[in-house]
């Protein structure tokens, strides 16, 4: 559904948004409109996303038990920090939230973030 885009958001008190988890929102795009134009919102402080992904009943476990998915515990740092939220990011995993996540899980994780994200690609280094 690539049409499609949510809002990720740190501002719960607008209507139609819903909690994902502690300080991390999604959806409410028209009342935040509104509050953007009242000037009480900052919209750099959101994470646009576009497309989404669906699944079936029980699909998705399916596919994390085959080890197509990982199960992280991320906080709300990782996830809003590319939304504008202060960065503490190692040089290793600069602006690839997935590979952050995934370092810092470590052992094969941390291999794995390695090998898709071109970390180990010395043409994308600085």
């Amino acid at each position: 559904m690539q049409s499609e885009y949510s809002v990720l958001h740190g501002y719960g008190e607008v209507d139609g948004a819903k909690k994902i988890c502690p300080g991390v929102y999604i959806g409410g795009s028209k009342e935040l409109m509104q509050e953007v134009r009242a000037s009480k919102f900052d919209p750099t402080q959101c994470l646009f996303i576009k497309g989404h992904a669906a699944w079936v009943p029980n699909q998705l476990s399916r596919e994390v038990n085959k080890g197509v998915w990982y199960v992280a515990a991320a906080s709300t740092d990782f996830v809003m920090r590319y939304a504008g939220a202060p960065r503490y990011i190692s040089s290793l995993v600069s602006n690839n939230l997935w590979a952050e996540i995934l370092t810092c899980m470590g052992g094969q994780y941390c291999d794995l973030a390695r090998k898709f994200s071109g970390l180990d690609d010395k043409r994308v280094m600085p």
